[in-house]
């Protein structure tokens, strides 16, 4: 992490009394800790998942659509807007 960015990850600890802490953690503490992912690292990391996972199991970087062809990087450009709610 750089030294004015944000962490990917955050935690914010639930008491035993079901009380939310007033600090985040960077690690989980208990099973009962909220999870918050920053949403630039979730977007990144889903974009990864497709870009590995289209092109190496259908082995090809084109999908066919009705208008015509649709290349790898249309579809993670619009995955990425549809995700911001553009």
């Amino acid at each position: 992490m750089k030294a004015n960015e944000a962490p990917e990850k955050i935690y914010l600890h639930i008491r035993a009394n079901n009380e939310i802490g007033s600090t985040w953690h960077g690690d989980k503490i208990t099973n009962k800790d909220v999870e918050y992912t920053r949403t630039d690292a979730f977007i990144e990391k889903a974009c990864e998942w497709l870009k590995e996972n289209i092109t190496n199991n259908r082995d090809c970087n084109r999908i066919m659509s009705r208008n015509g062809v649709v290349t790898m990087g249309m579809i993670i450009d619009g995955f990425k807007n549809y995700m911001k709610g553009e």
